[in-house]
């Protein structure tokens, strides 16, 4: 149990991008089938897609931070070798700056949609919850950050006990 708990954490993000990307493709392909096959289009298949594109772009941002895989201009990391850490630092307080700054105004856009009671025009989900990704998000992005630097953290203690038994034994 523990095992899958931890399989889970570890990769619910592909999940969630490869569920989007797989239900993006099947609704396009719904779409074209009955434009060209029907000759009458289905009004819900651009908006459903719209969402899930939305739920992809935001399960991708704490993807890109774990895996290290956002762009970056490295112009200074290459001329300066010695400035690769400290760059990657500077970049992840300054994302997790980001972050924090935008949690209050996401977290304030989902109430006030919640409580305006608005609806999506096709699908008829109250608006509120295609916002809760933008949310969800940015505390997945500042997990991940964490994450990263709780495991350097105990990388760094460990390889200095290591060092330390190496002189004592």
């Amino acid at each position: 149990m523990l095992k899958k708990c931890r399989w889970l954490v570890n990769n619910f993000e592909e999940i969630f991008i490869v569920s989007s990307l797989g239900m993006i493709t099947i609704c396009m392909f719904a779409q074209v089938i009955s434009r060209y096959v029907f000759n009458a289009s289905l009004v819900w298949t651009e908006e459903l897609s719209r969402y899930f594109f939305i739920l992809l772009a935001f399960s991708g941002l704490s993807y890109g931070i774990r895996n290290k895989a956002h762009l970056r201009i490295d112009l200074f990391e290459t001329f300066i070798p010695k400035l690769k850490k400290p760059f990657e630092y500077f970049t992840d307080v300054c994302f997790a700056g980001f972050c924090i700054l935008m949690l209050r105004p996401a977290h304030e856009s989902v109430l006030f949609l919640a409580r305006s009671g608005q609806v999506s025009p096709a699908l008829e989900i109250p608006i509120f919850i295609i916002y809760i990704p933008l949310a969800v998000g940015l505390v997945l992005c500042l997990l991940r950050i964490a994450e990263k630097y709780i495991k350097y953290f105990w990388e760094y203690k460990n390889s200095g006990k290591i060092a330390e038994e190496a002189q004592n034994g």
